[in-house]
């Protein structure tokens, strides 16, 4: 069965297909801003999510806020 979600620290995100390129694409779960990713690879997906959470998670330290979740 394939995987239809990645995890990074604590945060969960979806794997999602278009299936006109056949690219992947995906969102950080549970956050109320939408913060999504992309890749042509499962890999540079996998990388993408990462990139994004610790943006998301330094972000909220920049704005003196605990980030959602945490290990």
């Amino acid at each position: 069965m394939a995987q239809k979600t990645i995890f990074h620290k604590a945060y969960e995100g979806t794997i999602e297909v278009n299936t006109k390129d056949y690219s992947l694409y995906g969102k950080i779960l549970f956050l109320d801003e939408e913060i999504s990713y992309a890749g042509n690879s499962f890999a540079e997906l996998e990388d993408n999510f990462k990139k994004c959470v610790e943006d998301h998670i330094q972000s909220c330290l920049d704005k003196g806020e605990k980030p959602p979740f945490t290990e």
